[in-house]
């Protein structure tokens, strides 16, 4: 008769060794990324050891990662993957993923270019400082760090080289950031619900008449804070 201390450490060992090696692979498909609208063209390793080839958010290439799980946290009872960027001309991107009952990011800090997500809005990349974003069922219950965000082109005689830099919050069920120009009078504004929809703005205010007509021609409409361009995916 096997003693109930032993039937409990092979128990443990068992269960300890299945955690080990549970494919990552597995673990991203119980986070259901598809629904933050992320997909990845290779997935290999475990959960402790695992990489993700071409990882792209809608049409952009988000690029090749390094992911582990976070011991501390899965003795807490939470689930989150750290993940690193690899060789990219976009820079270092590091950070957590939370799955499970509270997800969404922490600790996000680097750069991710978001072209191709915002158009016709011209933002070309956004930074992240210490930034995380967590949702739980369906509300954001913590928005906190600092953005940065650079423009794909020119707009007229305007001179946003500089950029523009504010914070994320939480609204509502949403995330709001906010961010504006050295001079206060340009603005890019953006919501995002868990679901991966949003909603985003750039506004410039108190424009002359000729850059007014520059901004026309980059399809820029009159709206209550200025002169508007805006992008939605139906949040």
């Amino acid at each position: 008769m096997i003693a109930p201390r032993w039937l409990v450490w092979t128990l443990g060992v068992g269960l300890l060794a299945l955690v080990l090696t549970v494919p990552l692979r597995v673990a991203l498909g119980a986070a259901d990324l598809e629904r933050l609208n992320l997909s990845a063209r290779q997935v290999a390793g475990t959960i402790w050891d695992g990489r993700i080839g071409d990882l792209t958010l809608g049409r952009q290439l988000l690029g090749t990662f390094d992911v582990w799980l976070d011991p501390g946290a899965l003795l807490l009872g939470r689930t989150k993957l750290r993940f690193d960027r690899l060789d990219s001309l976009q820079g270092p991107l590091t950070g957590a993923l939370h799955t499970g009952g509270t997800a969404g990011v922490e600790e996000l800090t680097g750069r991710l270019a978001i072209g191709n997500l915002f158009a016709p809005v011209p933002v070309d990349s956004i930074g992240f400082e210490d930034t995380t974003i967590l949702f739980q069922g369906g509300r954001c219950v913590r928005a906190d760090g600092r953005l940065t965000a650079t423009l794909a082109i020119r707009l007229g005689p305007l001179d946003l080289a500089r950029g523009f830099v504010g914070k994320v919050t939480c609204d509502g069920e949403r995330v709001r950031a906010r961010l504006a120009s050295p001079s206060g009078s340009e603005l890019v504004e953006f919501y995002i619900g868990q679901n991966g929809r949003y909603r985003g703005w750039l506004t410039v205010r108190d424009a002359p008449a000729p850059v007014a007509a520059a901004l026309a021609i980059y399809g820029f409409r009159p709206s209550a804070e200025g002169l508007t361009l805006s992008v939605s995916n139906a949040l």
